[in-house]
């Protein structure tokens, strides 16, 4: 299994995830996320074994944190799902889904250190989701990748730990999706693409062969990236807009 190195563009490392359905174990290269003047510790190497007493809780029990919850019980999961946790949780409804809101993040901090779990960070803000991330992390937090059956991850693509992928979302041969990720229904990374840490990629939204996509940006629904074209980080493309590669 190789790893990629850093990514000049966008600053992030992107970890290979691969399923193993002999076996029913699977192997992923958990990297640090993309934030300024963050330390970045080692790329590590884990294997989990399904059958192990694997815990997966969600931050963010609002919309994000259900279609996390689903792809999660689509995919076979619904016994290791503990909860979730929300900063808003004394305003939310005490169970999603049948499952707890169990408090905070500090609360969830806390848990932590005494009882592992794998985390995924369903915030919608992509900024505010690397920082939630950055800040388990730090902590020895360890992340889930969500990737519900109905998508397509080709085997000789790499997506990050925590991202979440949609049914239908499909990920071609030789793209790179960074950490924190959502692929929405639908939506294509199409080949040779590279995907940024916390990027929020809506439904039916297509990244043309090649195209690079900086750190946080949001593509909005049906949006298309084109061929070798490049969205900087942060950067907010509306909904059915098309962005060509400049001078193409």
């Amino acid at each position: 299994m190789q790893v990629s190195e850093q990514d000049a563009s966008h600053g992030a490392r992107i970890s290979r995830l691969r399923w193993v359905h002999a076996t029913g174990r699977r192997a992923e290269i958990r990297e640090p996320e993309t934030a300024t003047n963050t330390p970045q510790p080692e790329v590590e190497v884990q294997e989990i074994g399904l059958e192990e007493e694997m815990r997966v809780v969600i931050v963010g029990a609002g919309g994000f944190g259900r279609v996390a919850l689903d792809v999660l019980l689509s995919g076979g999961f619904a016994e290791r799902v503990l909860g979730f946790y929300d900063d808003a949780h004394a305003a939310l409804s005490a169970r999603v889904r049948g499952y707890p809101v169990l408090g905070d993040v500090e609360m969830l901090k806390s848990m932590l250190s005494i009882e592992p779990a794998h985390v995924v960070v369903a915030i919608t803000d992509n900024a505010a989701r690397l920082q939630v991330a950055n800040a388990l992390r730090r902590l020895g937090g360890q992340f889930f990748t969500a990737v519900h059956p109905l998508a397509y991850v080709s085997n000789a693509a790499t997506v990050g730990g925590g991202c979440v992928l949609a049914a239908g979302a499909v990920v071609h041969p030789d793209a790179a999706v960074g950490s924190h990720c959502f692929v929405g229904p639908g939506a294509v990374v199409d080949r040779d693409a590279e995907v940024g840490a916390g990027v929020w990629v809506s439904a039916g939204c297509v990244v043309g062969p090649g195209a690079q996509v900086g750190a946080r940006a949001v593509l909005g629904p049906n949006s298309s990236v084109g061929r070798k074209a490049q969205i900087d980080a942060g950067v907010e493309v509306e909904g059915l807009r098309h962005v060509g590669r400049e001078g193409a």
